[in-house]
């Protein structure tokens, strides 16, 4: 149990990492919404946030 919380935490903590240093600021706070909503069960929270940073994502491509 304590294992996978720690694999956990060293996977969000990457994610944050990468996003933070690709994305900036926006999309880390996007990806931390995100997060928020799937673990409190909101839906709504969690897709809208979820949309947005794809559409972030998209426009950094371009």
């Amino acid at each position: 149990m304590v294992i996978f919380q720690l694999v956990g935490v060293a996977v969000e903590f990457g994610t944050a990492q990468l996003v933070h240093s690709e994305l900036g600021f926006a999309g880390l706070v996007l990806l931390t919404l995100a997060l928020v909503g799937i673990r409190t069960g909101n839906p709504r929270l969690a897709g809208w946030a979820a949309f947005l940073f794809l559409l972030l994502t998209l426009q950094l491509q371009n």
